[in-house]
Parts: structure tokens; C-alpha cells; sequence
């Protein structure tokens, strides 16, 4: 229920309704761009290859029906990039961030955390690695 004066600030406002959250509504390049903030180094000591978010998304559906989980993320990761833009639901269908009172996030804070969970450590931001 709600508290105070903000009758739109409540979970009971959302029941049984789509909401969308979300950390960064971000280009591949401003991710690759991070990475290479996160990481120290240059553009060309990386090996880039393109697909084509069509040609990705059947890859990951094939991936599915092959019984490969990896293959949902691919087609959700992907979805955001396809020209007609139906996977950027921060500009077309709006986040609850501010309503719920998320933090912005550091792309680059986040990039770092990614990339030492690739490596199959356990780290959280602010803490000393774990096993």
C-alpha cells in the first residue's frame, strides 16, 4: 500500500501489469567502448566480428531447440538490436526505474563485474574477491 503523499508509488499501483526495469539502454559500440575503459586497452587489440542481429536470433532459436540454454539469451540479447527497435522498451513502453527509486548505474562498474564473472569468480562491487 502506499506511504505519504504519492498514491503512484506502490507495488499495488503495477499488480498484474508489465513492468520494465533496467540498468542501460546502450549501443554495441558504447559497450565495446566500456570494455575497453574497463579493461585498458585498445581498440585494435581486439578481434571484431560482425553478424547480423537476424541472422543471431535464428542462431540462438536453433540453439533452443537443440536444448542449448545459451540460445534464450542470444535471442533476448539480440532483440534490442533489430532495426525496427521492438526490443527498446525504455523508449517505447517506459521503465518503472525512477518510480521505484533504482540508482543510475556505472556502465563501467558494471563492465568490470561482467568480465571478472566471465572469468568464474564470484566478485561483488566494492568487495574483495571471493571463491
Amino acid at each position: 500500500m502506499p506511504e505519504g503523499s504519492n498514491e503512484e508509488s506502490c507495488l499495488e499501483q503495477v499488480r498484474n501489469k508489465v513492468v520494465y526495469v533496467n540498468s542501460f539502454t546502450i549501443s554495441q559500440k558504447e559497450m565495446f567502448e566500456s570494455a575497453l575503459r574497463a579493461t585498458g586497452t585498445k581498440e585494435n587489440e581486439w578481434t571484431i566480428m560482425k553478424e547480423p542481429a537476424n541472422d543471431r536470433y535464428s542462431g540462438g532459436l536453433k540453439e533452443i531447440q537443440e536444448g542449448k540454454r545459451i540460445g534464450f539469451a542470444k535471442m533476448m540479447y539480440t532483440r534490442v538490436f533489430f532495426p525496427d527497435g521492438c526490443g527498446d522498451f525504455e523508449h517505447n513502453k517506459g521503465t518503472l526505474n525512477e518510480l521505484l527509486g533504482l540508482p543510475k548505474e556505472d556502465i563501467d562498474e558494471a563492465t568490470r563485474v561482467a568480465i571478472e564473472r566471465s572469468k568464474g569468480s564470484l566478485w561483488v562491487a566494492g568487495d574483495e574477491k571471493q571463491k
